[in-house]
């Protein structure tokens, strides 16, 4: 793996080379960004990542057009091309309803929002966004400590002891989407995809259970939203993910598309897309995330790790 000073060096020296000449002689995969949020105040329960304002995010959408054409889900499925770009949102946060949909539709701007059952009509709180209250409320040191799907239990024992209320957060700031605004969004054109049931970390799971939260979501993304494409995010990452998986999901039909997040690369799976992660602890903006990502596909090439292997 390319260290972080690696990854900052190969940063640098990519704003200085033309983005025609980075993206010129080799072919691509499609520019698939992500983000998450859109909020001009940083929500309480997320700090794991950079949450753009409203400026911000319209600015980087029309950096990304400039050299972008923006497309469909379906597009990207059976007829991608290296100037495609097309956006996702993960984890059906209310801001994709509230704020980013509006902005995409005035830009005429497609886009995909990967949504986890668990939590659509704030059912429950990703685990990450209660570690992120408990460190806002300094109940946590914010040592660094990630806290893990498994360890919710120890994150609820916390909050009990020092009277909060998960529920009542829930109930005051509905973070997520409702069933009906995610239809909604649908209605406008928008495509919808599955993102687990709750969020986990894939590569801690046992096979079976990752197969379980594949099938369950799926099936309801299918009951629910009866998508024209079954697409799939995999939480986090999906680093680790066997063949074996991949193979299984799509022979029993559950999938017609999965992404991942392993940035400007292609894979051995033929459906499984990577992503492009925009919302970086380094705080980069889409230019240097744009050219970072070409440039070091194109380094990646020279020894021929330019391809997620399984």
């Amino acid at each position: 793996m390319t260290s972080e000073k690696n990854k900052i060096l190969i940063a640098a020296l990519s704003q200085f080379i033309p983005l025609a000449l980075l993206r010129s002689g080799q072919k691509h995969p499609p520019f698939l960004p992500f983000y998450h949020v859109v909020n001009d105040t940083v929500p309480e329960h997320i700090n794991s990542y950079e949450v753009r304002s409203t400026t911000n995010f319209r600015k980087e959408l029309d950096y990304l057009l400039k050299y972008f054409l923006p497309v469909d889900l379906e597009t990207i499925v059976n007829k991608p091309k290296k100037n495609m770009m097309h956006l996702s949102f993960d984890d059906g946060l209310e801001e994709c309803y509230t704020t980013i949909a509006p902005i995409l539709k005035e830009k005429g701007i497609p886009a995909t929002f990967f949504v986890s059952p668990g939590f659509v009509d704030n059912k429950t709180l990703f685990h990450r966004f209660k570690r992120a209250i408990l460190e806002e409320r300094g109940v946590l040191i914010k040592s660094g400590r990630k806290f893990f799907a498994h360890e919710t239990p120890e994150l609820d024992q916390l909050a009990k002891s020092n009277n909060i209320s998960f529920a009542q957060y829930l109930s005051d700031h509905q973070p997520y989407m409702s069933l009906s605004q995610i239809k909604e969004l649908q209605a406008d054109g928008f495509t919808i995809g599955a993102h687990s049931i709750d969020h986990a970390e894939f590569w801690l799971l046992p096979y079976s259970e990752q197969f379980r939260q594949i099938e369950e979501s799926m099936n309801w993304l299918v009951s629910n939203i009866n998508p024209d494409i079954k697409a799939f995010s995999f939480p986090f990452t999906d680093d680790g993910i066997s063949k074996a998986l991949f193979e299984e999901v799509k022979s029993k039909k559950l999938v017609d598309v999965c992404f991942g997040t392993a940035g400007l690369k292609y894979d051995t799976i033929p459906f499984n897309l990577q992503r492009i992660p925009m919302e970086r602890k380094q705080k980069w903006d889409a230019q240097k995330i744009v050219h970072f990502e070409y440039f070091y596909y194109f380094v990646r090439s020279l020894v021929a790790k330019n391809t997620v292997a399984r």
